[in-house]
C-alpha cells in the first residue's frame, strides 16, 4: 500500500515486545506511524490501533476514518491480559480478535481465530497469542485498501468489569494453574482408540444433513487403532482404504491397506509405505492415471510424493514436494487451474496455523502463499481429509476442531477467496460426534470415496498401562515427563 498520501495511524504500546511485530508490519504497508498520546483528538488520523487493554478515550473512538481498533481475549470476548480468561477457565484453546471499539461499551470483530493454549503458563500462552495476531491489522488495511471498505463483522457488547473484578481474577490463577496440572497429569493416563467408519453417501451430501448414527462403524482385525482412511471405490461394492494402523506393541504409525470385498469381509495387508518413524494420513491423489500417496511424515522433516506401482500395496517414491518441511495432514487439490496444498508445520502450532502452497504442477516447484499462515484458528485450521468442489464450483475444506480436545469435531469450511495471494474462508458446516455412539469423543477425518465417504472416530481409554507407566516414571524422579507428550494419537501434547 502506497497511497499518494500515506494512511496516518496512531499506536498506543503496551512496551511488550509484541508491539514491535504490529508496528514493522504497518511500517511495511508504508503507511504514517505516530504515538497515541502525541496525536490530540485523532481527528486527522485514518486509524488508532490500541496494544493495551486500558479504557479508550470517548473522543477517540469517533475521530479516526476506520476507527479504533484493539485486541479482544477470551473465548467471551474483553479486554484483559492475552490467555488470562482461557487459562482460568482451562480451556484447550486461547482466543485473540481484531476489534473495532464502538460507543457505548460495544465492538465489531473484524477478524478472530485461536491457539493452543499453554495450561500451565501465563507468558507463553500470551506469547503465542501475541505472535498469530500481529499482522492481522496491517492485513486488514491492506483490504481495506483493496475493497474500500471493511467487512461487515459482528456487533458484540464487552463485558464491564470493575478495578476490584479484574484484581479478583488474577487472584484465582494459582487455584487455576494447580487445576489445568492435574487435568495434564489425567490425560497423560489416558489412551485414544481411534477407529474408521463408511458413510453411504458422497462427501457433498454427508456435509448438507450429517447424521453420525449413520456412520457404520468397521470391525477391523488388527491389534491397535486405524485412523486417517483414505480410499477408492472399486466395482460391486468392493472399497480399498489406506490407513494409518497403529500397533500398541510398535507405538508408531505406519500406512496399512483394508480391503473390504465384495462379501462385506476385511482384510488388512502391509504397504511398501514405511519409514523407521511414525507415518500418518496417507493423502491419496489420482491424476493422469496414475495414483499417487502423500503420506505424513513429519519426522523426516519433508513433504514426500509416491506413486503407486501396483495399488494399494506397492509404493514408489516420486518427487519431495517441500523440503526441510514438518508438513501435518498435507491436503491437495487441482482447482481452477493450479495445485492447491493445505498443510500445517509440526514446529510451529501444527493444530493452528494454517499454511497454503501453490503450484502449476503435482510434483511443483511449489510457492508459499504470500499471507502465510492464512489463518490461525484451533476450531478451523488443521486439514481433517479431503477438500472436493460442489456442484456450482465452491471449494470446500474439511478441517479439525482441536479446540476441546485433539481430534474432537471437524469443521467443513467453504473458500471465498484464494488466489496466490488472498485466502479467505467461512463456516459452512460442523460435524460432531454420536455421545451415544461407538466413537464418542471424536471425529478426525473425513474423505471422499467415490459415492462413499469415510471418516474416524475415538474413543477415549483409561487404562492400566498408561497409569503404570505414568507411576513408574514418577518413581523414578520424572514426574515432568507427565507434562511432556501423552500416551494419545502422534503423541499429542496436553499443552
Amino acid at each position: 500500500m502506497h497511497p499518494d498520501k500515506p494512511l496516518a495511524v496512531a499506536v498506543r504500546l503496551a512496551g511488550a515486545d509484541s508491539d514491535v511485530g504490529c508496528v514493522n508490519a504497518l511500517r511495511a504497508l508504508g503507511v504514517e506511524i505516530r504515538r497515541l498520546e502525541e496525536s490530540g483528538s485523532g481527528r486527522d488520523l485514518d486509524l488508532i490501533l490500541d496494544l493495551t487493554c486500558r479504557p479508550a478515550a470517548p473522543q477517540h473512538l469517533a475521530g479516526p476514518r476506520f476507527g479504533y481498533w484493539t485486541f479482544l481475549y477470551g473465548e467471551t470476548p474483553e479486554r484483559t491480559a492475552p490467555g488470562l480468561p482461557d487459562i482460568l477457565s482451562g480451556r484447550r484453546a486461547a482466543f485473540v480478535r481484531l476489534a473495532r471499539l464502538l460507543p457505548g461499551g460495544r465492538a465489531m470483530i473484524l477478524r478472530e481465530g485461536s491457539v493452543k493454549t499453554v495450561t500451565h503458563s501465563p507468558a507463553r500462552t500470551r506469547r503465542r497469542l501475541l505472535e498469530a495476531a500481529s499482522r492481522w491489522p496491517a492485513q486488514m488495511l491492506a483490504r481495506l485498501a483493496r475493497d474500500g471498505a471493511a467487512p461487515a463483522g459482528t456487533e458484540i457488547e464487552l463485558p464491564a468489569r470493575s478495578r476490584i473484578e479484574r484484581i479478583a481474577l488474577g487472584a484465582r490463577l494459582p487455584a487455576a494453574l494447580a487445576r489445568n496440572v492435574a487435568r495434564r497429569i489425567k490425560h497423560d493416563l489416558t489412551r485414544e482408540r481411534w477407529r474408521i467408519g463408511v458413510i453411504e453417501q458422497p462427501i457433498g451430501r454427508v456435509i448438507e444433513a450429517f447424521n453420525p448414527a449413520a456412520i457404520r462403524w468397521l470391525d477391523v482385525p488388527f491389534d491397535g487403532f486405524i485412523a486417517d482412511p483414505f480410499g477408492r471405490q472399486g466395482p460391486n461394492g468392493s472399497l480399498t482404504v489406506l490407513a494409518e494402523g497403529y500397533p500398541w506393541r510398535e507405538r508408531r504409525g505406519r500406512i496399512t491397506a483394508i480391503e473390504r470385498r465384495q462379501d462385506g469381509t476385511l482384510a488388512v495387508t502391509p504397504t511398501s509405505l514405511s519409514f523407521d518413524t511414525h507415518l500418518s494420513y496417507p493423502y491419496i491423489i489420482e491424476h493422469e492415471g496414475e495414483i499417487y500417496c502423500i503420506p505424513e511424515s513429519a519426522a523426516q522433516r519433508r513433504v514426500q510424493l509416491f506413486r503407486a506401482v501396483e495399488f494399494p500395496g506397492r509404493w514408489a517414491p516420486d518427487r519431495v514436494l517441500l523440503e526441510g518441511f514438518a508438513g501435518a495432514d498435507t491436503s491437495v487439490i487441482r482447482h481452477r487451474g493450479r495445485w492447491w496444498m493445505f498443510t500445517c508445520d509440526h514446529a510451529d502450532q501444527d493444530e493452528a496455523k494454517l499454511l497454503v502452497f501453490h503450484s502449476a504442477d503435482l510434483r511443483g516447484p511449489w510457492t508459499p502463499h504470500a499471507l502465510n499462515p492464512v489463518k490461525c484458528d484451533m476450531r478451523s485450521s488443521r486439514p481433517a481429509g479431503s477438500p472436493f468442489v460442489a456442484d456450482d464450483g465452491t471449494l470446500y475444506r474439511p478441517a479439525q476442531d482441536c479446540s476441546r480436545v485433539y481430534g474432537g469435531a471437524l469443521t467443513i469450511n467453504r473458500v471465498i477467496r484464494l488466489t496466490p495471494e488472498e485466502f479467505e474462508e467461512e463456516v459452512a458446516a460442523h460435524l460432531r460426534p454420536d455421545p451415544a455412539g461407538p466413537c464418542p469423543d471424536g471425529l478426525h477425518t473425513l474423505s471422499a470415496a467415490g459415492g462413499l465417504t469415510l471418516i474416524d472416530g475415538k474413543r477415549h481409554e483409561l487404562l492400566p498401562a498408561p497409569i503404570a507407566a505414568a507411576l513408574n516414571r514418577m518413581l523414578r524422579g520424572r514426574a515432568p515427563a507427565l507434562f511432556g507428550h501423552g500416551q494419545n494419537r502422534l503423541h499429542q501434547s496436553a499443552s
